[in-house]
């Protein structure tokens, strides 16, 4: 039976099934937890890093940044530094979805522990089964970064294009940790979905000035943080 024809039944399986909230870390776990809404993924895995030198961990094989940067901009933001600097802030962050190994190897990942955890973590990804929502983000020492769901638009779904959406939120750090205002991390999350496509045609990405508990009207899981997600990043 022709790949693509297995891929989209296993894609027909995964799409059907109803979703949820899951957690990031710094190390690899997964996340089951009920969700009101349809479109989020159940039983998703995460790897999360943070490089404190602010090095970009993945760009594309032929030296562009991957799809976009933070926010989507195309400057720095009004960066002083200039230069190398410039360069090196613009691509501290991107996003892509990896639907198959060949999209893994348009990706050039730096040569740091961070970077390799990353590409590890994809690396062991069953394609035909599976696949990939790759991001990384500038972020300011002071504060940490939380995933707290994915989902997806299931209409493209059926139709074999994966549209994937990650929503994070951000808090201080805890008040032992030094830090210092305006200096910034690199941090990166791998989100493993347990749905195969063909192809991704978009993506995209929602950050939260708060990790708020729960709201009332969610279901509630003993197991879960105050706020979804586990460990930050």
């Amino acid at each position: 039976m022709p790949r693509t024809t297995r891929r989209r039944a296993l894609l027909a399986a995964a799409s059907g099934i109803a979703a949820l909230a899951g957690c990031a870390g710094s190390s690899e776990h997964s996340a089951s937890v009920p969700a009101p809404t349809e479109d989020r993924i159940r039983d998703y895995e995460v790897r999360s890093v943070r490089d404190e030198s602010g090095t970009p961990l993945f760009v594309r094989e032929d030296g562009r940044r991957s799809d976009v940067d933070d926010g989507g901009n195309e400057d720095d933001g009004g960066n002083e530094g200039g230069g190398r600097e410039t360069e090196t802030r613009r691509y501290r962050g991107g996003r892509r979805v990896l639907t198959s190994t060949d999209a893994l190897a348009d990706l050039a990942f730096e040569d740091t522990p961070e970077a390799r955890a990353l590409r590890e973590f994809v690396a062991g990804t069953e394609f035909e089964t599976a696949s990939v929502y790759l991001l990384s983000m500038p972020m300011e020492e002071c504060y940490t970064v939380r995933l707290r769901s994915v989902s997806v638009e299931r209409d493209e779904l059926e139709g074999g294009d994966l549209h994937p959406h990650a929503r994070f939120c951000r808090r201080y750090r805890p008040a032992d940790v030094a830090c210092e205002t305006g200096r910034i991390h690199t941090v990166g999350f791998a989100i493993r979905l347990p749905v195969a496509a063909d192809r991704s045609g978009g993506s995209g990405r929602g950050m939260s000035g708060s990790c708020r508990p729960i709201p009332r009207n969610e279901p509630f899981d003993p197991d879960l943080d105050p706020a979804p997600g586990g460990e930050d990043a």
